[in-house]
């Protein structure tokens, strides 16, 4: 049984509430994730693949808890006129991979384990919302949850493992760091 009493396995809830302070009057925590202009928004360095699907934003939520925000356009959507699972499942592993980094105050770390699960479509011009929240940190590896948001609306849920590493790799730019 996981927090509040709820199934970890069973996502019919929410864990956590995605945003931080008290919901507005008729409306409640958890029921949608909206984008909130007033965060302390970073980008997300990238280069490569990081670089072609951004930008992305990076904020804290506080307490084990992040998030992150991309705007669809073209290059994000499949042939059916709906964002490519592809792109859903790489801005899961953005937002859960540097939400680790920095619960891990900027030690790298790999994904080794990710699971996805679609729920609804994300259309171009829609503002792509991730909460990731870091369930358990034990020695170098970190448990992982995210929920992705479109317009307030759930589309994607995952969960991953991450191992911090014992340094960055030689050569290695920091792709990826939070700047």
């Amino acid at each position: 049984s996981g927090a509040r009493g709820l199934d970890l396995q069973n996502f019919g809830e929410l864990l956590h509430p995605p945003m931080l302070g008290d919901a507005p009057a008729g409306r409640q925590w958890g029921t949608t994730m909206d984008f909130d202009p007033d965060l302390p928004w970073r980008d997300i360095r990238g280069e490569g693949y990081n670089a072609h699907i951004g930008p992305i934003r990076f904020a804290p939520l506080g307490g084990n808890r992040w998030c992150s925000a991309v705007l669809l356009d073209a290059r994000h959507i499949n042939v059916g006129g709906v964002c490519h699972g592809g792109m859903l499942l790489s801005f899961a592993d953005v937002t859960m991979g540097a939400s680790t980094f920095a619960a891990g105050d900027g030690h790298p770390c790999a994904t080794i384990q990710m699971d996805g699960h679609f729920i609804a479509a994300a259309k171009q011009g829609q503002r792509l919302v991730g909460v990731a929240t870091q369930l358990r940190k034990v020695r170098e590896l970190s448990f992982m949850q995210c929920e992705i948001w479109a317009e307030g609306r759930l589309v994607m849920r995952a969960s991953g493992t991450w191992k911090y590493l014992a340094s960055r790799a030689p050569g290695a730019s920091g792709v990826g760091q939070i700047v």
